[in-house]
C-alpha cells in the first residue's frame, strides 16, 4: 500500500497559536490555499480512497486535495486528540511543563490519553492495511493523530518518539507499506 498522510490546512486558532483539539475550527483563507498547494503537489498521485478525521478542517481539505477523484470516508478514529479544558487556550500562555506532562500520561481534565489515542489509531491503520493492500491511499488529520499514525507506522515504542515530530499545516507524509 502506498500511504499519503496529510494534516489539514490553516485555521485561525492555529494563526494565532491556540489549541484546537477536537474542537470544530473551519479552514482560514490561508488553509485553503495551503490545500490547493497539496492538491497541485499530489496531482499526479491516482488515490483510490481517502479517509478523513470528522471535524470539517480535515473534511474541507480532503475535498480540496482530491475533488471528486475518488471516494472520500469519514473516519472517527482520526479525530484530533481531545485535550479537555485546554482547547481554545494560548501555547504561549501555558506552562509547558503542565502542557507535556498532559501529553505525556494522564486523562485529567478530559484529555484523552496518549495511549488511547495510539491505539485507536494503530487500529485504524491496521484496519486499512488490510483492505487497501495494493492501493494508494491518502488521509487527511490533525497533527496530534498524525503524530500517532507515524509513531505506529515507524514501530516506536517510546512516548517520547511522539512527541518529536514536528508537523505543520498541510505537511505530506509517504510511506510504503
Amino acid at each position: 500500500m502506498k500511504l499519503y498522510i496529510v494534516r489539514h490546512g490553516e485555521t485561525d486558532w492555529n494563526a494565532k497559536e491556540l489549541i484546537q483539539g477536537d474542537t470544530e475550527v473551519p479552514l482560514n483563507e490561508k488553509g485553503r490555499v495551503q490545500a490547493n498547494v497539496v492538491k497541485e503537489k499530489l496531482k499526479e498521485i491516482p488515490f483510490d480512497i481517502c479517509y478523513t478525521s470528522p471535524l470539517s478542517r480535515a473534511k474541507d481539505t480532503a475535498e480540496i486535495i482530491v475533488g471528486n477523484t475518488c471516494p472520500v470516508f469519514i473516519a472517527n478514529e482520526l479525530i484530533e486528540r481531545d485535550y479537555g479544558n485546554m482547547e481554545g487556550t494560548s501555547f504561549s500562555n501555558l506552562d509547558r511543563a503542565i502542557y507535556w506532562d498532559y501529553l505525556k500520561n494522564t486523562n485529567e481534565k478530559g484529555v484523552e490519553p496518549v495511549r488511547n489515542l495510539l491505539s485507536r489509531t494503530r487500529n485504524f491503520l491496521e484496519s486499512i492495511v488490510e483492505k487497501h493492500k495494493d492501493k494508494t491511499v491518502l488521509i487527511v488529520t490533525h497533527g496530534s493523530t498524525l503524530r500517532a499514525l507515524h509513531y505506529g507506522l515507524m514501530g516506536y515504542t517510546e512516548k517520547e518518539e511522539f512527541l518529536k515530530l514536528g508537523v505543520k499545516n498541510c505537511q505530506i507524509f509517504q510511506y510504503e507499506i
